[in-house]
């Protein structure tokens, strides 16, 4: 009685407040509504089209504007609306896709290659790394019994050796083992270049090389407690080969101007190393675009030469061009010389910088000619960066910036010594194409072409390219000696592996 007594209580005071409320305003049937502008995109005439309905958050600041967004939006109207929500994803995985399919058709190992390249160069730069090797060990023919060996690391170590032991090989056609041990080890002396603190330079000569057939086996040695840095290679010496008829005796891979294109230089020495395997490499000059930039001389040429074992186990035979010329004449990555010759193979290599306009070199040149060595190789070649006949080039460069007279000193001096001489072959680069050319019983051959923009601008017509061959490709060369005193030249296109030219050479040395 008394809970009801309360519920019919709180009800009067509920029914008490409502009639105390005001009573609400009439609703006007005369008020003009108020009219919200649409954005255009809401209603199908504008940028998006009805991409959005009017609710879009996005049409509050009217949508993307300009014609890239445009185009964008109109692409993803072909999918379908019920998958509108994921076409973001859709298209960034379809982008993703396309890219990595022609990352795959332009060669992936060279973009990973090169990519390696820069970071090892850059962790080298910051001083990330522990003491190791920033250049594996570069070798370079220094004259006929001696052998230059260069490697760079980011330590100093006083107590660092190069050891080498002579192998020769057995005689062709022989059944006793391939190789026998001449001798004991010998050390040779380590000179140490500091250029910085992450710069050191390592230079060691094996020199006193029998004059035979020989294998070359040396290791680089750090102090016992750096033991994993030891390094071991071997290399062949051929100073002079036995008669063989029809035997190839010595191969020499044939390279220049590389420089600033590491890409094509990688594809150069990718299609050169996979069908080819040579005993020396040859190379004409201006391995780097800038000489004193040392970054070039990392990842543009030691570098690529190192990931194929070139560096460690091919001698260089090389000369300087305009790009890599040390005016102080200091050369701490290719050896401190400037014109020098050496017998290898049967061949007199006759080295000459076309960068020195000098007496001197006259005077050394014409002895070197008349010498007995020179006399009784089986070939003479020379090798000079600059052609004496430069036929391709810039034509605005050639002209207005007197690049014309660059070398001229090697045609107006040089060539009547070699036509005197019996030079046989004169090996260039400098303009970046392949050309062959013949002047009397002379040969002259151009091979810029191992990654430089090529040249294809004539500024010049001489004589002595009439009849030969040029070819405005990317290549290398491959010469071959052989045991009956030939002397064979073939160029090879670096993209496609087909062969652009070849001719013979016969020895007029009499034995």
């Amino acid at each position: 009685m008394s809970n009801f007594s309360a519920n019919k209580s709180g009800m009067s005071t509920q029914h008490q407040r409502r009639q105390s409320m005001p009573a609400p305003a009439p609703i006007s049937t005369n008020v003009t509504p108020t009219i919200i502008a649409t954005p255009p995109s809401a209603t199908g005439t504008g940028i998006l089209g009805g991409r959005f309905h009017s609710r879009h958050p996005m049409l509050l600041h009217g949508g993307p504007t300009n014609r890239v967004s445009a185009a964008f939006e109109s692409l993803l109207s072909y999918i379908p609306r019920r998958r509108r929500q994921i076409r973001y994803p859709l298209v960034l995985g379809l982008a993703l896709y396309f890219v990595l399919v022609y990352l795959y058709f332009q060669d992936a190992t060279t973009w990973t290659a090169i990519a390696g390249f820069k970071i090892k160069n850059m962790s080298f730069n910051w001083d990330f790394k522990r003491c190791s090797y920033r250049k594996d060990p570069m070798l370079f023919v220094k004259d006929s019994s001696s052998v230059l060996v260069i490697w760079e690391m980011n330590c100093k170590m006083a107590e660092m050796d190069l050891v080498w032991t002579p192998v020769e090989a057995a005689a062709a056609g022989s059944s006793s083992q391939k190789y026998q041990l001449r001798e004991q080890p010998n050390i040779a002396s380590t000179e140490i270049n500091t250029l910085d603190k992450t710069h050191i330079i390592y230079t060691a000569t094996i020199s006193g090389i029998p004059a035979v057939n020989t294998n070359i086996t040396y290791s680089i040695r750090p102090p016992r407690i750096l033991s994993h840095l030891t390094r071991t290679y071997t290399f062949a010496h051929l100073p002079n080969p036995p008669l063989l008829k029809d035997r190839e005796i010595a191969r020499f891979g044939a390279i220049s101007d590389n420089q600033c294109e590491v890409k094509q230089f990688f594809k150069v020495l990718k299609a050169m190393t996979e069908h080819h395997k040579v005993d020396y490499l040859i190379h004409a000059g201006d391995a780097v675009q800038e000489y004193d930039n040392l970054d070039n001389w990392q990842t543009d040429f030691a570098s690529p030469l190192s990931y194929f074992k070139i560096g460690q186990t091919t001698p260089l035979i090389y000369t300087h061009g305009n790009h890599d010329y040390d005016v102080q004449g200091d050369y701490p990555y290719t050896g401190k010389r400037t014109w020098h010759a050496y017998t290898v193979a049967g061949v007199r290599f006759i080295v000459l910088d076309s960068n020195l306009d000098r007496r001197e070199q006259d005077i050394w040149l014409e002895e070197e000619l008349k010498s007995e060595e020179c006399k009784k190789a089986w070939f003479r070649v020379v090798l000079v960066h600059i052609s004496p006949y430069t036929q391709y080039w810039e034509k605005a460069a050639w002209e207005g910036k007197g690049e014309k007279h660059w070398g001229s000193f090697i045609r107006d001096r040089y060539v009547p010594l070699f036509q005197q001489h019996n030079v046989d072959l004169v090996i260039s680069g400098h303009q970046h194409n392949y050309m062959r050319g013949q002047d009397d019983h002379m040969v002259y051959t151009i091979i810029g072409g191992a990654g430089g923009q090529l040249d294809e601008e004539q500024v010049e017509d001489y004589p002595a390219w009439v009849g030969g061959k040029v070819k405005f490709r990317h290549h290398y060369v491959l010469m071959k000696i052989t045991g009956d005193r030939r002397l064979i030249w073939e160029a090879y296109d670096a993209d496609c592996g087909s062969r652009l030219d070849a001719f013979v050479l016969h020895s007029r040395t009499e034995i």
